[in-house]
C-alpha cells in the first residue's frame, strides 16, 4: 500500500468477478473502494478486494522486475 490519510491506505485493486485492476482506497474498516468510479471495472455486482503481494511477487524476488535479469551480490 501506498499513500495514506489515517483511516484508508491507497492501493492497487482487482475485481474478483472480471479480473480488472485499477487503484483502490482501503480502509481500516476492511471495505475497498475504488479512487475514482472512471477506473473501476464495468460489473454490476463488482468485487473488489486489494491485490496481495504474492501475487504481483510469484518467484519470491521482489528486487527483480519483469524483464529484468537477476544478478548475484558477488
Amino acid at each position: 500500500m501506498t499513500q495514506s490519510d489515517g483511516d484508508r491506505e491507497k492501493a492497487a485493486g482487482l475485481c474478483d468477478n472480471c479480473g480488472e485492476l485499477f487503484t483502490v482506497w482501503a480502509r481500516r474498516d476492511g471495505t475497498v473502494r475504488p479512487v475514482s468510479p472512471y477506473n473501476a471495472c464495468p460489473c454490476d455486482d463488482p468485487s473488489y478486494r486489494v491485490v496481495d503481494e504474492d501475487e504481483v511477487f510469484d518467484n519470491g524476488d521482489e528486487s527483480v522486475g519483469a524483464g529484468e535479469e537477476g544478478y548475484s551480490d558477488v
